[in-house]
């Protein structure tokens, strides 16, 4: 090893054959080191003002879809629920939820009554019209039939049927759509309890989303799951369209969550596992 003097020097070492810079009195050639970017703190800091002052988010739901958003002994509670206070702990925020009707939810998104909507809402084109939606969840259809009925052949073999549909979803237009395909009349019937409808005997098939059916099945040992899934599409949370700031601070906080192991620690906890959707798309779902 041989020592150089001055102050615009650096000690080089060879250890086993591998050179290592020490940056020791270098000066001016000392490498400059970037200090990683806190995507965190830049959503933070272009958060609306209103939101930033009140440091809250105003959550709107319709807490009948467990278990996605629920209430518990009075308390809001959920996938959905978890994840958005997930969120808003990473963007410093804190959530006040408020009870929507599903099919007002975008409404008042849009009118900025909520500062979000999350609600098990299929991210579709149609939607995307009144809102953009961060996608957090990929769910199918399914469709819920009374014990023993077995697979009746999909969107198809619910011809003939009466089938229970919540209102305001999509499930009213992809029955109606069948509907319109089908020789043998099928009956619509539009209730908040579509598997409930089911097992009392008032409707032969019910359509819902896969994690809601499935705990339905789980939990009415009456009914069962009619063959796989239908067209998986992914689950969103609404956020005004003139709010793209937002838009962007939620994406941002769930890519985080994604990181640190908690996304996929809330779907274990729900059972939901085989819905994982890790890429956090805006407006994926059309």
């Amino acid at each position: 090893m041989v020592e150089q003097q001055g102050m615009g020097r650096c000690l080089l070492t060879v250890v086993t054959g591998l050179a290592l810079s020490v940056a020791a009195g270098c000066g001016s050639d000392a490498a400059t080191v970037t200090p990683p970017v806190d995507r965190l703190a830049e959503v933070r800091a272009a958060l609306p003002d209103s939101i930033k002052q009140a440091g809250v988010l105003i959550a709107g739901t319709d807490p009948t879809f467990e278990p996605m958003t629920f209430k518990r002994d009075g308390t809001y509670t959920g996938l959905d629920v978890q994840l958005v206070e997930a969120i808003a702990t990473k963007l410093q925020l804190r959530v006040q939820w408020q009870t929507v009707s599903f099919g007002d939810l975008l409404d008042q998104v849009q009118q900025h009554r909520i500062s979000l909507s999350v609600s098990s809402m299929f991210d579709r084109a149609e939607r995307q019209k009144k809102a953009d939606f961060v996608d957090y969840l990929n769910a199918g259809t399914s469709i819920v039939v009374a014990k023993g009925a077995g697979d009746i052949g999909g969107m198809p073999g619910l011809c003939g049927r009466r089938v229970a549909v919540q209102p305001d979803t999509v499930y009213v237009d992809m029955v109606a759509a069948q509907a319109a395909k089908c020789t043998k009349k099928l009956r619509t019937v539009q209730t908040a309890a579509p598997s409930a409808a089911v097992a009392a005997k008032t409707a032969d098939a019910a359509l819902n989303d896969f994690p809601i059916a499935a705990l339905d099945v789980q939990r009415n040992t009456g009914l069962e799951l009619s063959g796989p899934q239908i067209e998986a599409i992914p689950y969103g949370i609404g956020v005004a369209k003139d709010q793209p700031a937002l838009t962007t601070a939620i994406q941002t906080a769930l890519y985080s969550l994604v990181d640190d192991g908690t996304y996929d620690a809330l779907l274990t906890t729900w059972k939901v596992t085989e819905g994982a959707l890790h890429t956090g798309a805006v407006n994926g779902g059309a």
